[in-house]
């Protein structure tokens, strides 16, 4: 996209990947340090950033006694759904996320539900917070038009071409995993559908309380688990599946319901935090996740061919709104006063961790 920078930084303690492309007008710039990652972000970034040129951190915090322009992206999570994180975390996020968001030059966020929270938590004004919805790259994350390669996927991934429900992201609780596998036993006993359930971004280790959810419900060949899931193929995820379902209590955004529209791959959440924004009209929104609900919910979409086929149609069409070239632009718009004042000509990116493919949220 144009944009009038002339450089690009991005900053990291370690190279990033080899399949990660920059442009042209890009370079990796690594900056090794003993220090912990928090501590890097404070000290070694901000010493080889210097004092003129615009800082973009998209992930909740800027370094604190930063002398440039800094442009913070928050998502939420932490202080409006404490019960997910342990006291120290908890704590350490609202106090470096809180000051951050408050010292930052523009302040940006992924959705009205996240703003709520920060004027709620942060103290701040409704007038300091912008809101740019997180995007998707509808390039790639759209319908697929060859239906062989979807076919040639599920049995590479099943050994046979079976139908399947997904569940993409991290598996926490706060995204209700294990309700939804216990909701997936009750379809699986009724016998009427032959879907599998794929789990895909994380591997669950050995002693996951997950994967003993899956033992003590018998569905061991019932439930299909991948790790992470390079970004090229995610499109192939979404579309060789009959549905996605993303049942989760809080989210800032909620990337997987939005990919999956693009899809036209029909999608399953909540109504609740920030799915209504994006998702509402398209995706079926349920009002909590216990297991009757998700059962119901699951088997209402499945067995309704005349409503899948509405969520396929207009899910590529809510999602075209949302590509990431418009978000973007969005961002753009809000950098260039800061450009125009004089202060900065060129824009860091920072990243404290390597940059990698699939679903990490």
């Amino acid at each position: 996209m144009n944009h009038p920078f002339r450089e690009l930084r991005v900053y990291s303690p370690a190279p990033i990947a080899n399949d990660i492309a920059l442009p042209s007008c890009a370079r990796n710039v690594v900056l090794p340090s003993p220090l912990p990652l928090g501590a890097w972000e404070q000290f070694t970034l901000m010493r080889a950033h210097g004092g003129n040129d615009l800082l973009f951190c998209p992930s909740y915090v800027i370094p604190i006694l930063a002398r440039c322009p800094t442009f913070l992206i928050h998502h939420g999570s932490y202080e409006g759904y404490p019960q997910a994180f342990s006291w120290w975390d908890l704590n350490k996020a609202r106090i470096a996320y809180s000051m951050s968001a408050n010292r930052a030059t523009v302040v940006c966020t992924v959705s009205e539900h996240s703003k709520r929270e920060m004027v709620r938590f942060y103290g701040m004004k409704p007038e300091q917070i912008n809101v740019v919805p997180e995007g998707v790259d509808t390039r790639i994350f759209r319908p697929a038009q060859n239906l062989q390669s979807l076919t040639k996927w599920r049995v590479k991934t099943f050994g046979s071409d079976t139908p399947y429900i997904v569940y993409v992201g991290k598996p926490v609780e706060r995204r209700n995993l294990s309700a939804l596998i216990r909701a997936f036993g009750l379809i699986k006993k009724k016998k009427r559908f032959p879907h599998k359930l794929l789990i895909v971004g994380s591997d669950l280790a050995g002693a996951s309380p997950f994967r003993q959810v899956i033992a003590t419900e018998s569905l061991t060949n019932e439930v299909v688990i991948l790790g992470y899931v390079n970004y090229q193929e995610m499109p192939l995820v979404y579309n060789s599946a009959d549905l996605l379902i993303y049942p989760s209590s809080y989210e800032g955004f909620g990337m997987p319901v939005l990919e999956a529209m693009a899809c036209g791959t029909p999608a399953i959440a909540l109504n609740n935090t920030a799915f209504p924004e994006f998702a509402a009209g398209v995706a079926h929104l349920l009002e909590d996740a216990e297991v009757p609900t998700l059962h119901q919910g699951i088997e209402a979409v499945l067995s309704d061919p005349e409503l899948r086929q509405r969520m396929s149609e207009e899910g590529p069409k809510r999602a075209a709104r949302y590509d990431w070239r418009i978000i973007t632009q969005k961002y753009l718009d809000l950098m260039l006063p800061i450009v125009n004042s004089g202060r900065t000509d060129k824009v860091g990116l920072r990243s404290t961790r390597p940059v990698t493919n699939g679903h990490c949220d």
